[in-house]
């Protein structure tokens, strides 16, 4: 199985928004950055995937969908995703999923790279920066999967 974690893209702060934090969208930047990694990614043929599934709230949903429309696949918002979740959350609730060979989970920090550390056993955690990807390969379980790649967005687009 392959499975692909992708921080959401770069959103207003908390500052500069006056909603609650569910809804925080992404910024224009954000669009457009999410898309061109995601649209690089799949051109040099590191990202295609079967499914994505995404967190509830506003900025990691908006990246899902730019995802979904690039990569061409279906989105299923996973309340195991939102912010503040483990991997625990996560596990339980694609026991109720048809989990797919390959996958995209869209997610927050520092829950991703808490789930890519406990996912390979490793006992750093990595930092995702915004619209980040990991692919990680193996059994979806603690443990028993391996990082293939990280990948900020400057790896990606060379900036």
């Amino acid at each position: 199985m392959q499975v692909y974690f992708m921080r959401h893209g770069i959103a207003f702060e908390r500052g500069e928004w006056e909603g609650s934090d569910f809804d925080r969208p992404l910024t224009d930047d954000g669009v457009k950055r999410t898309k061109s990694v995601v649209k690089a990614l799949h051109k040099q043929g590191e990202l295609a995937v079967d499914a994505i599934w995404s967190s509830p709230l506003v900025r990691a949903l908006q990246t899902a969908k730019i995802a979904a429309a690039v990569l061409d696949a279906p989105l299923t918002v996973v309340p195991g995703l939102q912010s503040g979740t483990d991997l625990e959350t996560l596990l339980a609730g694609a026991a109720h999923e048809a989990v797919p060979k390959c996958l995209l989970c869209v997610g927050h920090e520092p829950d991703l790279g808490r789930m890519v550390a406990e996912l390979t056993g490793d006992s750093v955690c990595r930092e995702f920066k915004k619209a980040g990807v990991a692919k990680l390969e193996g059994k979806f379980k603690a443990g028993k999967m391996k990082l293939v790649w990280y990948k900020a967005p400057k790896d990606v687009l060379g900036d």
